[in-house]
């Protein structure tokens, strides 16, 4: 349950970042609080990971990198790659989503 949460979460902030370079955020407390959590949700797993011995943690470093990102787009800074990351953090989401289907 708790995966498939995260999942609509990062297929959520994964879609609102991928629109970033063709709508304009600028002063969007909702998508600014969206940013603010996939930084938390980010470091909260790379944390973790770390404290595992496992630093590699390609997934959470995704998380914060969309998080920073999508906190940027609300300041108006933007750029076309935005889309990318966008893209990965949706296919991510799709991927959370699935595995908590088969695994069950």
């Amino acid at each position: 349950m708790l995966l498939t949460i995260f999942g609509l979460f990062d297929l959520i902030l994964g879609g609102v970042l991928a629109a970033s370079p063709f709508v304009s955020y600028a002063g969007l407390g909702i998508v600014g609080t969206l940013g603010i959590i996939g930084i938390i949700k980010g470091l909260y797993s790379t944390v973790a990971a770390a404290a595992s011995s496992f630093y590699f943690d390609v997934l959470g470093w995704l998380d914060l990198i969309a998080g920073i990102l999508l906190v940027l787009s609300t300041m108006d800074i933007k750029f076309t790659w935005f889309i990318w990351v966008g893209i990965f953090m949706a296919a991510k989401g799709v991927y959370s989503i699935s595995m908590e289907i088969i695994g069950d």
